[in-house]
């Protein structure tokens, strides 16, 4: 195996921790304000791994590979699913979907958009096309700053200005024409590029984060509770947001500053776990079969155990937040022994390679 950085996973526990407990409130005050707590830090951390220098070919490759092989394998079993069940979790839930008919479902997962309820088969699935898009922009991104023979501080702001065109173009797409629709997310990657560029940025500053952990931990607390107190607080003057429908909130400033907050937060609060807890190590280095498959027990869990269903009735409030970190956990453990079975079945499915391959 290879070695790993287990301040990243565990800040990729805590990042898919937030998007599961975020899925069991479905809606509501808690729901609204997670979304820069999850999504965008995903893209951000992403920019972590992220190496350039190989051919476009090869890495078209590796991202159908580890990105759109699972998207696809996930949308298909999520369809047929959703064919059989979709009218009953609808009912229960209270939820409108506009069909569970097999074909127009297909045509939805192959054109990639989760916008107008195309996705409801699996909602958590639109972040795979929409990461897929971000990667080509930050490949070609990457491509253009590694040609111009620049000093490292130019090369900076030359990133910094394709981000921000980038960013400029997504959101005038996305104001200017609120219900477009592009497809696999073309408009929210752009939007989102962003992240993934200054995670690749920081990068190198992990390891000056596992330095403050072995020389101080109440150095590491602090900005833990620095970064988490700032976070929260512009992610709550910034008020209601949803990645999947471009929605960023009063100001895509507040945005941008609140999930990178979190970002720095969960990553201190990963260099202080460090190792000593493994299992939080092991969800943040499983995270992609808990994103396809975590809307099932979610929905399990809202639909067959009537309490809870009556506690969620009121998602704002604080008894709901509470008591939807138990089912959250229960749904990430039945994702991780899914994701183990499929791993030994169908590994491609997982984007990897067969034994005999690796």
């Amino acid at each position: 195996m290879t070695n790993r950085n287990s301040t990243l996973d565990n800040a990729k526990a805590f990042a898919i921790f937030v998007v599961v407990l975020a899925h069991v409130l479905r809606n509501g005050r808690y729901f609204t304000y997670f979304v820069p707590a999850a999504v965008p830090v995903f893209f951000m951390l992403s920019g972590f791994t992220y190496r350039n220098g190989i051919s476009f070919l090869s890495f078209l490759e590796k991202k159908f590979r580890t990105i759109v092989v699972p998207y696809l394998f996930a949308g298909i079993i999520s369809i047929l699913i959703f064919s059989f069940l979709g009218k009953f979790a609808s009912k229960t839930l209270g939820e409108g979907i506009s069909t569970t008919d097999i074909l127009p479902n297909i045509g939805y997962m192959l054109y990639g958009s989760g916008k107008n309820d195309h996705m409801k088969w699996n909602n958590s699935l639109w972040f795979l096309p929409c990461l897929f898009v971000v990667m080509l922009l930050v490949y070609f991104i990457e491509t253009i700053v590694s040609i111009a023979k620049q000093n490292q501080f130019h090369r900076l702001i030359l990133r910094l200005i394709l981000c921000l065109l980038c960013l400029t173009v997504g959101l005038y797409i996305t104001r200017k024409h609120g219900n477009i629709a592009l497809p696999w997310h073309i408009e929210t990657a752009l939007c989102n590029v962003i992240f993934v560029e200054i995670g690749l940025i920081i990068a190198p500053r992990v390891k000056s984060i596992d330095v403050v952990s072995k020389n101080s931990a109440v150095k590491k607390w602090a900005y833990l509770i620095i970064f988490s107190i700032f976070a929260i607080a512009f992610a709550y003057f910034n008020g209601e947001t949803s990645a999947r429908t471009d929605e960023y909130g009063r100001s895509f400033i507040l945005y941008f500053l609140s999930a990178l907050c979190f970002a720095l937060a969960y990553l201190y609060a990963g260099s202080l776990i460090g190792n000593s807890i493994s299992a939080v190590s092991y969800v943040g280095m499983n995270t992609l079969p808990i994103l396809m498959w975590n809307k099932y027990p979610v929905i399990l869990l809202q639909t067959v155990i009537g309490k809870f269903t009556k506690i969620l009735a009121a998602p704002s409030s604080p008894t709901a937040l509470i008591s939807a970190v138990i089912p959250a956990l229960i749904a990430i453990m039945i994702c991780l022994i899914a994701g183990k079975v499929q791993l030994l079945i169908l590994p491609i499915t997982l984007g990897r390679k067969p034994a005999s391959k690796q």
